[in-house]
């Protein structure tokens, strides 16, 4: 999944291409043929001739160059790939690393004089209220002290607290010059929003500071639990129970493995969801399933409730627990009808095949 979306990116960057140079490429075209015809000399026999001789035709082919069409090539296989499911059930494999952990931090690695490299390190990227947020500051080939932490609302750049680090040197690491700072900071209730860290501390007569940030908020809904499955059609329903605290339109992710933990599908749903107790559908697509009949284990839940007006900000839910079994599904109360696309997205492919002809 991970190459068909690369490939998708580059269709858009290629696309964007086109129509910036395409109409330029028509005028020169164009431009070069007036200046033909203009130039061509009248044969002498027609000087004298009253019935005029035809004009010379000049016919231009331009073609799409050989890397471009290859580049269709791609686009339309990887394409084609993806409408063979649905946009809201896709499958899942072990390689597709940034959906199996939706809410993982990655650690930047900032090089310093003499060798020398930091790094701020979070365990997650969104918290929600009342989560406390452990920061570690990890140092390699430097010595530092009065390591200092201060988090800021990105918003207002208010201060919201700041706190001294403590020094575990030496835990997991092999050189004695590798340190390992932590603190943890504990929330106040009007922590909201993007919230920047800012880790100061000195070494070799220098203070330095890095950055980083994260998502912390109040969250608008809770995943409760999930209730039992049914078949419809080539779907597998799946209700996902919610305490809403503010209506609105939600979107939730989630991700399916089998009992084994195997990865099988990536589910969406988007729904408008009142305040209260209340249920959000996924559907897993039969062919997703990969004949697995469960039990199944859904988790790594991203619940959202999406921007209703230009300038508002995206509020996240949580859940009470972090995964939730299903029980065992009889695939036979499935069809097998194949998905279908819609004419939109057949246009799309067409075009791209298209494209790959040329």
């Amino acid at each position: 999944m991970k190459k068909i979306v690369s490939v998708i990116l580059g269709l858009t960057a290629l696309l964007s291409g086109l129509w910036f140079f395409w109409p330029a490429s028509v005028a020169k075209v164009e431009l070069a043929a007036a200046s033909a015809e203009m130039a061509e000399p009248m044969p002498p026999a027609a000087a004298g001739n009253t019935a005029p001789d035809h004009t010379p035709t000049i016919t231009v082919t331009e073609r799409v160059p050989e890397p471009i069409a290859e580049s269709f090539k791609l686009m339309a296989s990887a394409y084609a790939s993806e409408l063979e499911y649905p946009g809201y059930s896709r499958p899942l494999t072990p390689d597709d690393s940034h959906l199996l952990h939706p809410n993982n931090y990655v650690p930047q690695q900032v090089p310093l004089e003499g060798g020398a490299s930091a790094a701020i390190v979070l365990p997650k990227y969104r918290f929600s209220y009342p989560e406390t947020i452990p920061v570690s500051l990890q140092i390699s080939g430097l010595t530092a002290h009065s390591v200092s932490i201060q988090l800021h609302s990105e918003q207002n750049n208010k201060l919201l607290a700041t706190e001294a680090m403590q020094n575990n040197a030496g835990q997991g690491y092999s050189q004695s010059s590798d340190q390992n700072w932590q603190a943890e900071l504990e929330p106040e209730d009007n922590w909201d929003g993007s919230l920047q860290v800012s880790v100061t501390f000195s070494a070799d007569g220098r203070e330095q500071t890095l950055k980083t940030g994260f998502v912390y908020s109040h969250p608008v809904a809770t995943i409760t639990g999930v209730g039992s499955s049914r078949g419809v059609g080539s779907d597998m329903l799946i209700p996902v129970k919610l305490n809403v605290e503010q209506a609105g339109y939600y979107r939730l992710r989630a991700n399916l493995f089998t009992e084994k933990r195997q990865p099988l599908a990536i589910l969406t749903s988007t729904e408008k969801l009142s305040e209260g107790e209340t249920e959000l559908t996924l559907r897993a697509y039969k062919a997703v399933l990969r004949q697995q009949e469960g039990p199944y284990i859904l988790s790594s839940f991203v619940l959202e409730r999406r921007p209703a007006v230009p300038g508002e900000l995206t509020r996240y839910g949580d859940s009470e627990q972090s995964e939730y079994p299903l029980e065992f599904f009889s695939l036979s109360q499935l069809s097998d009808e194949p998905f279908q696309a819609s004419a939109e997205e057949r246009q799309r492919l067409q075009f791209l095949q298209q494209m790959a002809e040329q």
